[in-house]
């Protein structure tokens, strides 16, 4: 039976078990030590940091750096609670520039461990102190080099009840070392060294901030396809080391976000990455980026967490553009054909002069819109929506083969099949030509429509002063908004196009998932995936020799959600296959 308050009356606690408690806030298990230690040690200005972790980190957490150390006074209060060096008054947290300074760290792991600290600071002589369970064991003299080692052992040996729900030895050691990752990452200027159970398992040289991804990361990345991109804008600035769409993964592990170089849980920004990589990546694919992001410190707010888990931003949805911005903006260089061979992980060769090697074999490219198969006769739609007759559907192999791109028929009723020299091709049909009216429609600016009745929705209030500043921008491709009151807004306007997308367009503005131009590419990516031959339906090779020569002539094949339009095969890899040389 749990026992109860008889009384049920208000009491003050015992110092002892309050420690706990909020030592409990704080460190949950052994990677929130490695968290809180390593802060310090960087906060020290450590050049050289070494973890030791054994047992998971309930046997011992050992922390060996070279930083400014701590003098005898400093030694003795620096673990009673809210002892810290790194803030004065409350107007210091409005301009934070360490990863520490609530002041709980060292007295949370004394609360609950047994706890050793050798500190030489200057030209003093090193001092040592030990606390057991937040009780001053002794202090004395000590040698030992410039710096600070802290010793965590017999982790909640005071607070068995904690200890139970540990994880297995391997997994708790296994969270430190993702925990050492997360916080060596954004320091490529310090060498760090991971060790578990007396075996070096991790060194991390001094390095330039991609090559510190990979060294964190062996084997997972080729380094080829990392690049470093920046940004500058007013309040804050944005690196991030990102990835050619090439390099994807089926999970988010390697989307990870940085702030003032303390790795953060926002999704916003995750959404962001995402976003930024929706034309390149088929759905249910990751991109590959690490983003850092270094905001003024008065406008984001660090304590409302104890283990500073959370943030708040006065500029989320600045910052969340930019970050988007930034990426496409990045990836507009690759306009070329990323699907792999079959045979390798490296992307296929560069298309982005294509239409020029085309055109050398006089290729002609037909400037007429794509054909459409609609019964037994062949339809396509003129500029006005018309649909106008053609000729039947026969057509003779010299026609197939016209100038070297031979058509050899369709595969699946999804695949148009082709060859031009030693290069197979397996086009998507519907990819194709989705991106092909998508390239269409983005081109064309039409009327604007008035709505008969205005279409209303709401507008939350950190996103309205963002969605002001964008209003002439929306004016400019045809969308009219005006506000009714506060949060309160009507749609009036909008290209002609685009009439019964009300929803799409709504739920954009209110997401704020990109800017203006994003919209368009939403908008016109589904009307275009509406429009486009599906999946199943069998098309004439007079179609498809159109369609063909028009996808061979993208500059960036992938489809507006980022599928891949073709799929190539050279002689060579079929050779290979078939065991010939």
């Amino acid at each position: 039976m749990t026992k109860k308050n008889k009384s049920g009356r208000i009491k003050i606690l015992p110092d002892s078990v309050a420690l706990r408690i909020a030592a409990g806030e704080v460190i949950d298990r052994p990677f929130s030590v490695v968290r809180e230690l390593l802060d310090n040690s960087i906060d020290a200005g450590s050049t050289n940091i070494d973890l030791y972790v054994d047992g998971g980190g309930t046997d011992n957490i050992r922390v060996v750096d070279n930083g400014r150390g701590m003098s005898r006074e400093d030694l003795e209060i620096c673990c009673l609670p809210y002892s810290t060096s790194k803030i004065d008054t409350m107007e210091d947290l409005d301009q934070l520039q360490t990863l520490g300074f609530r002041g709980e760290a060292l007295s949370s792991i004394a609360a609950c461990s047994k706890l050793e600290i050798t500190s030489k600071y200057n030209k003093e002589h090193s001092n040592k102190i030990i606390v057991h369970s937040s009780k001053l064991l002794s202090f004395s003299k000590a040698g030992g080099a410039d710096g600070t080692v802290i010793d965590v052992s017999d982790l909640f040996y005071s607070i068995p009840a904690r200890k139970k729900f540990l994880k297995r030895s391997s997994a708790e050691a296994t969270a430190c070392k993702k925990t050492f990752l997360e916080k060596s990452i954004p320091f490529p200027d310090i060498s760090f060294r991971f060790f578990t159970d007396k075996k070096l398992k991790i060194f991390l040289p001094v390095s330039t901030l991609k090559d510190r991804i990979l060294s964190a990361y062996p084997g997972v990345f080729n380094n080829k396809l990392l690049h470093e991109v920046s940004s500058l804008h007013k309040d804050f600035k944005i690196k991030m080391i990102a990835a050619d769409p090439a390099l994807h993964r089926s999970d988010r592990r390697y989307i990870q976000v940085f702030l003032n170089n303390r790795r953060i849980n926002e999704f916003a920004f995750v959404q962001a990455a995402e976003y930024g990589y929706s034309e390149f990546l088929p759905g249910g694919n990751y991109p590959v980026i690490f983003l850092f992001l270094e905001v003024e410190p008065s406008l984001i707010d660090f304590n409302i967490h104890p283990a500073k888990k959370e943030v708040r931003f006065r500029n989320l949805q600045e910052i969340h553009r930019a970050v988007i911005d930034t990426i496409k903006s990045f990836l507009s260089t690759f306009e070329y054909n990323y699907t792999k061979s079959s045979l390798g992980n490296e992307p296929s060769r560069d298309f982005s002069g294509f239409t020029e090697i085309l055109k050398e074999k006089k290729v002609e490219f037909s400037t007429s819109p794509i054909f459409r198969k609609e019964s037994d006769s062949l339809n396509y739609s003129n500029n006005h929506g018309n649909k106008t007759k053609s000729k039947t559907a026969s057509i003779s192999f010299e026609e197939q083969s016209q100038n070297k791109i031979i058509y050899m028929g369709q595969l699946f009723n999804l695949f148009l099949l082709t060859s031009i020299d030693d290069i197979f091709y397996f086009i998507d049909q519907h990819a194709a030509h989705e991106k092909i009216l998508f390239i269409e429609f983005k081109g064309k600016k039409g009327e604007t429509q008035e709505l008969l009745i205005p279409f209303l929705f709401d507008l939350d209030s950190d996103k309205e002063s963002v969605f002001i500043k964008d209003l002439s921008e929306y004016k400019t491709i045809g969308f009219t908004f005006e506000k009714l009151e506060e949060n309160k807004w009507q749609l009036l306007e909008l290209p002609a196009n685009c009439a019964g997308k009300e929803d799409i367009i709504i739920n954009f503005v209110q997401s704020q998932k990109g800017s203006v131009s994003d919209l368009e590419t939403e908008l016109y990516a589904d009307m275009a995936c509406k429009s486009a031959i599906k999946d199943g339906d069998i098309i004439d090779a007079a179609t498809a020799l159109e369609l063909i020569k028009k996808t061979l002539n993208l500059k960036n094949a992938r489809c507006p959600h980022g599928r891949p339009v073709w799929f190539q095969v050279s002689r060579e890899e079929l050779f290979q296959f078939v065991g010939r040389t």
